[in-house]
């Protein structure tokens, strides 16, 4: 063998002992990071789908619960029960919402028992939701996993209630959920009166809707939604309180995805409510209709297509594929 061929295969075994260049290492780093580039999204949308499907479940279950309930007592429930006086004295101003209503049917009979029907979650002033007298206190605090989509990032109490809980030395505030009633199409920039009473949906205001007054068809109406904490701005979406425009009573007089503060607004005492449908899901939000399915909603659905799942009898041909 000769001298030359002795040192190439001296430098092939010197190379192959101390094992990768910096290059080489370099190469094999971007190759890494190319892979995770690609796979991360794809990972994340699987995760994502995952919860979309999860969060299905939940208005399913939901709409299993109601059907029960319209079994039982032959109208479905009210969005909200309760007396509305307008003054800040001790009261039941802001009543128990439809979601506390179900809680038997969500095998959540222990929870609803916590509950006193006789007192509502608004008992005096605007900080008598955490005063140690009220006596639904420790029942407000609770937050079912059943009233939470998993892509509902939202804290699980109401962050703008928090400096009251320490006004009043309270360790409990305000559960959050992320599901609310539809109302139907009036809402704010409409009559609140209206909106109350008289508003085109399955649920408002002590209202008891029986399957026959639905004439426009269970399959083509709406009965529950998504929205998420401080979508209205001052609404902190509770889901055991029923209100006018916030909280688990909203109605589609914005659009699905309307901005916090923009679209029409409710601006009484200086708010910015536009109660409004919403989700973190991209591109639109689910809904749960009247027959037990749910459907995804584009953010860009026609907005008379989106009003009429609204209503119970507007009469409205509807042809909607997402």
């Amino acid at each position: 063998m000769s001298r030359i061929s002795e040192k190439r295969r001296t430098a092939v075994l010197v190379r192959g002992q101390d094992g990768f260049t910096l290059v080489e290492l370099l190469v094999v780093i971007a190759i890494i990071g190319v892979l995770v580039a690609l796979l991360l999204p794809a990972v994340q949308a699987a995760r994502e789908a995952a919860r979309r499907m999860q969060c299905v479940n939940n208005l399913k279950q939901i709409m299993l619960a109601l059907a029960s309930y319209e079994t039982s007592f032959k109208v479905y429930p009210p969005s909200r029960v309760g007396y509305d006086g307008t003054s800040g004295s001790p009261q039941s101003r802001v009543g128990h919402s439809s979601l506390v209503l179900i809680l038997p049917q969500m095998d959540q009979q222990t929870l609803y028992d916590m509950f006193n029907f006789n007192d509502g979650p608004w008992v005096s002033g605007e900080t008598g939701w955490f005063a140690p007298t009220n006596s639904n206190r420790m029942a407000l605090a609770q937050r079912p996993s059943c009233y939470v989509c998993p892509s509902d990032d939202s804290k699980p109490f109401s962050e703008r209630q928090i400096d009251a809980c320490t006004t009043w030395n309270v360790t409990e505030c305000m559960a959050t959920g992320s599901y609310a009633n539809v109302a139907g199409t009036i809402g704010a920039g409409g009559n609140l009166t209206d909106a109350k009473y008289n508003n085109t949906g399955v649920f408002h205001y002590r209202s008891r809707t029986a399957i026959t007054d639905i004439t426009d068809g269970l399959n083509k109406t709406m009965f529950v939604g998504e929205t998420i904490e401080n979508h209205t701005g001052d609404s902190s979406n509770l889901w055991h309180k029923g209100n006018r425009e916030t909280e688990c009573h909203r109605s589609t007089a914005n659009p699905l995805n309307t901005p916090p503060g923009q679209g029409f607004c409710i601006t009484q005492y200086g708010w910015r409510v536009n109660g409004a449908f919403a989700s973190r899901h991209p591109g639109g939000a689910n809904f749960a209709f009247g027959d037990g399915h749910v459907e995804f909603l584009s953010e860009n659905i026609a907005f008379p297509v989106y009003q009429a799942f609204s209503t119970i009898s507007g009469g409205e041909l509807v042809d909607y594929a997402e």
